[in-house]
């Protein structure tokens, strides 16, 4: 009888230890996911084209005697 709650005993630390390395395996996981998530882009601001009215990032704009004025050709033409 003993032995067989031995083998029991077993059983059981062998599948709570299996149990611990998949709950180890899934945090890692989920921390490398978040991990990749974090290491997007700044937003840049945007910003209203005094023209056309399109919204761009202020990196694109090209300024105008009014104000930041989008790339197209015909928004670069004075009126």
């Amino acid at each position: 009888m003993t032995k067989l709650l031995l083998w029991i005993a077993l059983v059981f630390v062998a599948l709570f230890g299996l149990r611990l390395l998949n709950v180890a395996k899934a945090r890692r996981r989920a921390d490398d996911a978040s991990g990749a998530s974090r290491q997007t882009p700044a937003a840049e601001t945007m910003v209203k084209c005094t023209r056309c009215g399109v919204y761009l990032p202020s990196a694109d704009t090209v300024p105008g005697p009014a104000g930041p004025v989008c790339g197209d050709p015909g928004c670069r033409q004075p009126r």
